[in-house]
């Protein structure tokens, strides 16, 4: 069994591939649809505050921002240097003041106050701690606040089985995460009950849950 990467490991891998995640994005079918369907399930309202896990490059930042308006504000965390410079990079282009980049590790949160809504954007499955990720991240949603995870995944049933091996190796090489993840299943763990969608072709979904008063 190989050594576990830590969040270093993934870092590094992810300033590698920065200046070709976009079309990476296409060859895997990570359609924007998908994205919409993430940001969709957050149910931003004006003025809300957001938290993106593994904001990369900033492909979700416009969806966000457009949804929490002005008032609102964004906070995109990665460990990757590389994929902020070119989150950063869009940030000044649309002249947002309200969107702030950090580079940080998601077990090690220091958001400025509590959130109303948190996003892991194929990110989840990349983590080497994933619960105790998930659960930082938790403690920061204000009751009444949604966290969504948005993931690629095996199909189910016999072809998932067989793709399992291949898939572990390309994930290895690009920026997929370990398939094998079932982040529905630590969520329901904080929130008891987690929706969960499958999209087309059916290797990514969707899960969200609400964080109730007492969670």
């Amino acid at each position: 069994m190989g050594r576990s990467q830590t969040s270093q490991d993934i870092a590094r891998r992810y300033d590698r591939l920065a200046s070709v995640y976009g079309a990476l994005g296409a060859l895997f079918l990570m359609r924007r649809k998908i994205r919409r369907a993430a940001i969709e399930q957050l149910e931003l309202e004006p003025g809300a505050t957001v938290l993106e896990v593994g904001c990369g490059s900033g492909a979700n930042l416009t969806a966000i921002t457009d949804e929490v308006g002005s008032a609102g504000k964004v906070i995109g965390i990665d460990v990757s240097p590389g994929m902020l410079r070119r989150a950063d990079a869009l940030r000044r282009r649309r002249g947002w003041a309200n969107v702030t980049l950090m580079e940080q590790d998601a077990t090690e949160l220091e958001a400025p106050g509590l959130i109303d809504a948190a996003l892991f954007s194929l990110s989840y499955s990349v983590l080497p701690q994933r619960q105790r990720a998930l659960d930082a991240v938790w403690k920061l949603l204000n009751p009444g606040g949604r966290l969504v995870i948005m993931d690629a995944a095996l199909p189910d049933g016999r072809s998932g089985r067989l793709l399992g091996p291949a898939t572990r190796a390309i994930s290895r090489a690009t920026f997929l995460g370990d398939p094998f993840t079932r982040p529905w299943e630590d969520l329901a763990g904080l929130a008891g009950d987690v929706e969960c969608h499958r999209h087309w072709p059916g290797t990514y979904f969707v899960c969200a849950a609400t964080k109730g008063p007492g969670d």
